[in-house]
């Protein structure tokens, strides 16, 4: 009975080894098929993975889907930049006395106050269909489908990146704590970093939900 495999990770050791199939399949002692078959369907034998595992020294049950299946991936970020720097701000504007444009200041306290609410967290999360995230609560969320993507790399976003959300050539960054992040580079040419303290565990639940999908 074939057992569902992460097909990616297979990939992933594969390229780390600089092996090609044809030499993967020579040190496993596995036919050129099958290596092939295991990649693109995600399946195979127990003596299959058996054999996986041993080359890639790992344990067996680490190439295989909990629970026999595919596993969706939520992580949330906490924007710290933003919990420290934002209301502190409003608390020094507080300080200027009341009779110094009060309407001003209340709508600088109030726009400071929603932008920490905000942007006080990140959540990223990859499901069967897409890669999503959004803000805080649960606003300005977004979604890119798994069939527009035709790669992701961990990155380090400098410094003058900034946080928060904006453009950047022919992409878009949405960040809100930290430098590390994943470039989803889209068919189209297009690209989107999100940043994440996640990086090869948000790269990898992409890969696996690739896989599941078979795009």
């Amino acid at each position: 009975m074939d057992m569902k495999v992460k097909s990616s990770l297979i990939r992933k050791y594969r390229a780390e080894h600089l092996w090609s199939q044809d030499q993967l399949a020579q040190v496993s002692g596995l036919s050129l098929r099958t290596i092939q078959r295991l990649e693109a369907r995600g399946s195979a034998s127990q003596e299959t993975i058996k054999a996986m595992a041993a080359v890639f020294e790992v344990p067996h049950q680490s190439l295989l889907w909990p629970d026999g299946g595919y596993q969706t991936y939520t992580h949330k970020q906490w924007g710290w930049v933003t919990l420290i720097i934002l209301p502190v701000t409003a608390s020094a504007v507080l300080l200027i006395p009341v009779s110094t444009h009060p309407e001003l200041i209340g709508l600088v306290v109030g726009v400071l106050t929603i932008a920490t609410v905000i942007f006080s967290s990140m959540t990223v999360a990859v499901n069967e269909s897409e890669v999503s995230w959004f803000f805080g609560p649960g606003v300005l969320r977004k979604h890119i489908l798994l069939e527009e993507i035709a790669k992701c790399d961990s990155v380090t976003n400098p410094l003058w990146m900034g946080f928060g959300i904006h453009t950047f050539g022919t992409g878009w960054i949405y960040n809100v704590s930290g430098m590390l992040g994943v470039k989803i580079e889209l068919k189209s040419g297009a690209f989107v970093r999100l940043g994440t303290s996640q990086p090869n565990y948000l790269i990898q639940a992409i890969e696996d939900a690739m896989d599941n999908s078979g795009v």
